[in-house]
């Protein structure tokens, strides 16, 4: 469900009576857990803000964040029941029935594929009961034999008889939120805890042999396990070809497969030596995987070391490859080619890599798991970015609604035109730049009663005219919201007592403009700057000694980058002192 990547239409922070009423749910959703608890996983001081998301699949839901971790979703295609993500399954693993299944069962799992009843650990010999006492649908999680702290959440595909009676053979659990995936992505990225083992008994021949059973399992759902892969897309690396079982089997043999290259630090390696060189191989294979492009081939080896290969390493970790059993870049550069991820060449003494082999298995199963660095993550920006927005209300709800909008969403114009547009041509409306209405639009728009047609464009602009109109400032990454007409900033000079003039500046929160570092900002000029309250002004304003106002307006529009359309009281800069228009007559000579 969360495999590919997701739009997040709103994300807005919940107030006191919304995290009240998801404490409710909760709660009534799962009675085994206690208020305390439930208070915990919601904790009262924290920020917890509701996420409304669409998938790639068109599935709308929404997800709970506390602290930028989420721990809850719902899905509307589930009559919006409130699933637990991982994370909270972390602090309470009993809170759903839990299907044990083998380690290396998760890169299936993270690569799109649904867990299969071979693939399951179960307690010998298998009765009824083996799998419970479950319907079909009934939310679940899966954990590995080695720690039972969950790695995935998804629904049961049969029912426990069913499972029963299909003879070990089937679908188990159809997986919707799996570790690593884009629902974890959004939120900061967390290390699986070690919980110890399950208590469950697994038999060593079935252990040995659950990558051949899974195979198995899925080649009865070829078809449909085929359709997921072709689709799959992690971090923008679109699979496009599934090789078979028995080939895969045989490359992972030769290259010497590396299991669980995604960061999951399950354990603390004893020996450091092979804990740097597992670092090395993964911090190569990502930068192989997301980071170097055909265009950028060839490389030089030292390059591709300093601007790729560390930069791939985990924020909490530092790549040194003296502390590996390689010591050398050019060894390890060797043993890569070896298993035919790279072709290098050595000219002059300077090795250069030439090519790398893009759908290698190894690169194919790397599962990245950290939070990706956004392109804002390095910069925060000062500029203020002003856009006009408009609000979902009760009028246009019935059109909206019908592309996964609710009452009380944000929308962009471009995002409005392209629903009016879509709806128009499913009612085969349009003809040509004409819009007939139909009594769905009439009703909309308030037209007149025999009014039959309007001019397309005139019928976006009244649709568009039924919502709210706002405005979203942007400003280092937090959005305000601003409805009506946004108020511009405001400068004007007064004379105080004893006739000193001093320069009022208003409406920077507005902007998002904190007053008090503006204050301070003022200040460097060598003029005092305080903070006061204006009769009449909803706002504080900032007091300037003098008249500044060149001097605010130039800190607005390039430190701020404030717009000069947004920017009221340049009128009130002093006049520069010029020369009377006499002095520049050249004198009569004659």
């Amino acid at each position: 469900m969360f495999i590919k990547p997701l739009k997040v239409k709103s994300n807005n922070q919940l107030k006191g009576t919304e995290r009240k009423k998801l404490c409710e749910e909760v709660l009534a959703a799962y009675p085994s857990l206690t208020e305390e608890e439930t208070q915990w996983l919601i904790p009262k001081k924290e920020a917890i803000s509701v996420m409304k998301i669409i998938t790639h699949n068109g599935h709308t839901g929404k997800v709970y964040c506390v602290a930028k971790v989420p721990m809850f979703f719902q899905l509307g295609s589930l009559n919006q029941t409130l699933l637990p993500t991982i994370y909270t399954l972390w602090h309470h693993p009993n809170l759903l029935k839990a299907f044990t299944t083998h380690s290396p069962v998760i890169s299936k799992l993270a690569a799109g594929a649904d867990l299969m009843l071979p693939g399951v650990c179960i307690k010998q010999p298998v009765t009824l009961y083996s799998f419970g006492k479950l319907q079909k649908g009934t939310p679940v999680s899966v954990n590995t034999e080695d720690n039972k702290a969950p790695v995935a959440v998804g629904l049961t595909a049969l029912s426990s008889e069913d499972m029963y009676m299909s003879g070990g053979y089937g679908k188990c659990v159809e997986i919707l939120h799996v570790m690593g995936d884009t629902l974890c992505q959004l939120g900061k990225p967390c290390t699986r805890p070690n919980l110890g083992p399950p208590d469950v008994d697994t038999d060593n021949d079935k252990l040995k042999n659950a990558n051949e059973a899974v195979e198995e399992s899925n080649d009865n759902n070829e078809e449909s396990l085929v359709e997921t892969m072709n689709e799959l897309e992690v971090n923008n690396d679109i699979v496009s070809e599934i090789e078979s079982p028995d080939k895969e089997e045989s490359k992972i043999e030769d290259c010497g497969e590396i299991e669980d290259t995604a960061i999951e630090e399950t354990e603390v390696a004893s020996d450091p030596v092979q804990e740097m060189d597992d670092l090395l191989e993964y911090c190569f294979l990502k930068a192989c995987k997301t980071s170097i492009k055909p265009n950028d081939l060839p490389i030089l080896a030292s390059n591709f070391f300093k601007n790729h290969l560390i930069a791939a390493c985990p924020p909490n970790k530092s790549v040194d490859i003296k502390k590996s059993r390689y010591k050398k870049l050019s060894v390890f550069l060797a043993e890569m080619s070896a298993r035919g991820i790279i072709n290098t060449s050595v000219t002059k003494g300077v090795e250069s890599i030439l090519s790398v082999k893009f759908d290698h298995i190894l690169l194919k199963r790397l599962v990245i798991i950290e939070e990706p660095m956004s392109p804002q993550d390095p910069v925060a920006s000062n500029a203020a970015v002003v856009s006009e927005c408009y609000r979902v209300t009760a009028d246009v709800l019935p059109i909206l609604a019908k592309f996964g909008y609710e009452k009380g969403d944000v929308m962009k114009r471009a995002e409005i035109r392209k629903c009016f547009t879509e709806y128009v041509k499913a009612e085969n409306l349009q003809d040509g730049k004409i819009l007939r209405l139909n009594p769905q639009l009439a009703h909309v728009m308030k037209t007149k009663v025999n009014q039959e047609t309007v001019t397309m464009e005139d019928g976006i602009n009244k649709f568009i005219g039924r919502m709210t109109h706002m405005h979203e400032v942007t400003l280092a990454g937090n959005k305000l919201l601003h409805t009506g007409k946004l108020e511009p900033i405001d400068m004007r000079v007064t004379v105080r007592s004893g006739g000193k003039k001093v320069t009022l500046v208003n409406n920077l929160e507005t902007f998002g403009i904190n007053s008090k570092e503006f204050s301070k900002e003022c200040q460097s000029i060598g003029a005092s700057a305080t903070i006061t309250d204006e009769p009449g002004k909803k706002t504080p304003s900032v007091l300037v000694q003098g008249n500044q106002i060149l001097y605010v307006y130039k800190l607005l529009t390039e430190k701020y980058q404030i717009k000069k359309t947004y920017i009221r009281g340049l009128e009130f800069a002093p006049k520069k002192q010029g020369f009377h228009k006499k002095e520049f007559i050249k004198p009569n000579t004659r």
